[in-house]
């Protein structure tokens, strides 16, 4: 077992995206040279225009569905937050250090309390019940938890994370009636848009740090908020 570890982990170090994503492996060695980052940045980028390039088209042709996702959130929100905590809930556990998952584990759960009470983050509603339940869970991760994470085998680990991440965006604001093939086909693009993206995020996290998804997330929410 260990030896195919160290086989996948070699893979993926010497041939870049497509062998990580074949057999991803979190024993990846760093690598931020220029040309390695400007490979990245490139997948990155050249997956979300073509994507989004589909999208459009069938937007224009007035066969998507239409969204009200975002109107509510300051650009602020869409710029730095969402980028932040989205990075901290699906990529920074990724690297899966004791205190990584301790630390991750106490910021998701306060975000799906929050979520669960239907109160903002920063509000101070339920504060009590809030910091309690995080405190518990934090706990539980540093005593226990962190143990069985570090158990799931870790293609499956980062698949799901990159599932849910692409998940997570489908509950954005579709509005209207009926199902028809132009909408099927753009729900199909969305998804494919979001997982693709968080393969390539949790990618770059492993080769090139957390610091890069933050970054690219960032450039990706920038045109919404213009």
């Amino acid at each position: 077992m260990k030896a195919s570890d160290n086989h996948s982990s070699a893979i993926s170090s010497n041939k870049g995206l497509f062998a990580f994503l074949r057999h991803p492996s979190e024993d990846v060695t760093r690598d931020n040279s220029p040309l390695s980052l400007l490979r990245t940045v490139l997948w990155y980028f050249s997956t979300r225009l073509i994507l989004v390039v589909g999208m459009a088209i069938l937007i224009t042709l007035d066969l998507s569905p239409s969204t009200d996702s975002d109107r509510h959130i300051p650009v602020w929100g869409i710029v730095l937050f969402l980028p932040i905590v989205e990075e901290l809930a699906f990529r920074f556990p990724l690297r899966r250090k004791r205190w990584i998952l301790t630390v991750w584990a106490g910021i998701v759960s306060y975000l799906l309390l929050s979520m669960a009470l239907n109160t903002k983050v920063y509000e101070t509603s339920y504060l009590p019940e809030r910091l309690i339940g995080c405190a518990a869970v934090t706990v539980g991760i540093w005593f226990q938890g962190w143990k069985w994470l570090r158990s799931i085998k870790f293609s499956w680990y980062f698949y799901l994370l990159a599932i849910a991440f692409g998940f997570a965006h489908l509950s954005n604001s579709f509005t209207g009636n009926g199902t028809t093939a132009g909408t099927t086909a753009f729900f199909l693009l969305y998804s494919i848009y979001q997982i693709s993206g968080g393969l390539i995020l949790g990618y770059a996290r492993i080769r090139h740090g957390f610091l890069l998804c933050i970054l690219l997330h960032i450039l990706t929410n920038l045109p919404t908020a213009l």
